[in-house]
């Protein structure tokens, strides 16, 4: 359980956020472009590998470790 002072910062908190959210939003609103894909692969480039599909699932694949990390479903009793 939280105090009234510590929500009433909290909801202060989140007022400022909204302010500032409707100030950069009312500044800088851009429409999205037709093609977002293309705008999207301008910006990061698309994937460029020389392998094939099949080479590249063997790689993830060979990659992979076993972990012994997560819980037990039924541990060992000690006496």
């Amino acid at each position: 359980m939280i105090t009234r002072e510590e929500a009433l910062r909290r909801l202060d908190a989140v007022a400022n956020e909204l302010a500032a959210l409707r100030t950069a939003l009312a500044e800088g609103w851009t429409e999205m472009p037709e093609d977002a894909t293309q705008t999207f692969l301008a910006k990061c480039g698309g994937w460029e590998d020389t392998r094939s599909p099949e080479e590249i699932i063997a790689d993830i694949y060979a990659a992979r470790t076993v972990s012994h990390r997560g819980a037990t479903l039924f541990p060992e009793e000690t006496v």
